[in-house]
């Protein structure tokens, strides 16, 4: 599956990967502070003991240390004062008895509620739901000399508590994620734009010289690629070039080579020894002829027309009918099955499967069209030996033929199949060979449908 994914798909799925990651971060510490956030508020705080403690001390010590002991035991979440008077009830506050009970059983100095005195002992706790809600969040306790001991607790300041715009960190946290994530992917697809425009100048080379260097801007890494290429494409033009040129001498100078030959041939007196030798040369014509034409396949012109297969199949047909071959048109008759290429060459192809069919059926062979919303097919089929799944890709190759002999009934060069697959692959076109329904062998041959 990973196989099929692209660069900017693979580096979308890192950055995917990476954003997860960081989500999932954060919502552990949404977690782990709701946590200490909720184990904090559970926690009676001042505590009461620790009050009482300070009570008892602060009554038993002389006055003169006083401010000593306040400095001591005030500190982040609890600040002690001694007032003159006891502090006014803030509105909305409320008493804790069950709180005050507790203070009483923790002190040793304050009286016990049966002795029904009011040592003004107050434990009061904000409304419901604010603040802390049910725990004392400030305690008064009058002392020996009239005056008023006072514990305030101090609201803890919650460092991953805080807020902006009303959203916790571990949620900026994500939208900061996707945020960066976009950025990279819109950072990541500009610069795969050149390698996408270098990959079409590639896939549009046909052997033809290039009109100019490929218009590729991006990295150092990619621009040194651009070049390499252009610099590639250049050096295999010239070799093509080359090759040309030098098929075309080959091909001159054997053709004037073979006229001398015929020229000589029927000079001499022996009609049998003249009609042999008139057709080694004719053999040696076909075999240089079809070599040639092999070779030139893989410069096949691009020059692309409209082509119609059911055209060229009905015309190939009659034709074969007309020198008294055993062809004929099967299937359905198709009104249209238009396909862009080259009439010429498209034309060769039929006219080699149906030579490979000829030769090889015992009697029928039979051509039929088909046309899809993508692509049209061709279909020859025979009614001879047919061909083994072992030799279906071989039989393609060059030279390459199922029985050993060329006799005159199957002789060939072995390279017809060959050139019709050369050009079929250079219409962007397939060709394969299956067990056909006459009990032969089935070539079908594919192209893709001309649009509009």
């Amino acid at each position: 599956m990973l196989s099929r994914i692209g660069l900017l798909g693979r580096i979308m799925l890192i950055l995917m990967a990476a954003l997860g990651a960081v989500i999932v971060a954060a919502i552990a510490l949404g977690r782990i502070e709701r946590t200490n956030t909720r184990t904090t508020q559970l926690a009676p705080y001042p505590r009461l003991e620790q009050a009482a403690g300070v009570i008892d001390l602060v009554t038993r010590a002389d006055p003169s240390l006083r401010p000593t002991i306040l400095r001591a035991v005030s500190g982040l979440r609890l600040h002690a004062t001694i007032q003159d008077t006891p502090p006014p009830e803030e509105e909305g506050m409320r008493r804790l008895p069950r709180a005050e009970a507790m203070l009483r059983a923790f002190s040793e100095v304050l009286p016990r509620p049966e002795t029904g005195k009011d040592d003004g002992l107050r434990a009061l706790a904000n409304p419901e739901g604010v603040g802390t809600g049910s725990r004392p969040v400030r305690i008064t306790a009058r002392l020996s000399d009239g005056k008023s001991l006072v514990l305030d607790e101090i609201e803890p300041v919650r460092g991953l508590s805080l807020t902006l715009f009303g959203l916790a960190p571990g949620l900026w946290i994500g939208i900061l994620g996707i945020a960066v994530a976009g950025l990279a992917l819109l950072g990541a697809q500009r610069e795969m734009r050149p390698l996408r425009r270098l990959s079409a100048a590639a896939e549009a080379f046909d052997g033809s010289p290039p009109a100019g260097p490929i218009p590729v801007t991006g990295a150092p890494d990619v621009q040194r690629l651009a070049r390499s290429v252009h610099a590639m494409q250049e050096r295999v033009a010239a070799l093509l070039q080359e090759r040309s040129f030098l098929i075309g001498a080959i091909s001159h100078d054997l053709k004037t080579y073979l006229t001398r030959l015929r020229l000589r041939a029927e000079s001499l007196p022996d009609a049998e020894g003249r009609a042999r030798m008139a057709a080694d040369i004719d053999g040696m014509t076909d075999l240089i002829e079809t070599s040639l034409a092999f070779a030139r396949g893989t410069t096949v012109s691009q020059i692309r027309g409209r082509v119609d297969l059911a055209d060229l199949a009905a015309v190939e047909a009659a034709e074969r009918s007309a020198l008294g071959q055993p062809v004929v048109l099967a299937g359905d008759e198709v009104a249209e099955a238009t396909v862009p290429g080259d009439a010429v060459a498209l034309r060769r192809v039929i006219a080699n499967l149906v030579d490979n069919a000829v030769k090889f059926g015992r009697g029928r062979v039979e051509i039929a069209v088909e046309a899809g919303t993508e692509s049209c097919s061709l279909r020859v089929e025979d009614d001879g030996p047919g061909v083994g799944s072992a030799e279906a890709a071989a039989i393609f190759s060059p030279f390459y033929r199922i029985e050993g002999s060329r006799n005159r009934r199957t002789g060939g060069s072995g390279l017809g199949l060959a050139i019709a697959r050369q050009i079929a692959e250079a219409h962007g076109g397939t060709i394969g060979v299956c067990a056909g329904r006459l009990g032969g062998a089935c070539f079908t041959l594919t192209l893709p449908r001309a649009a509009g």
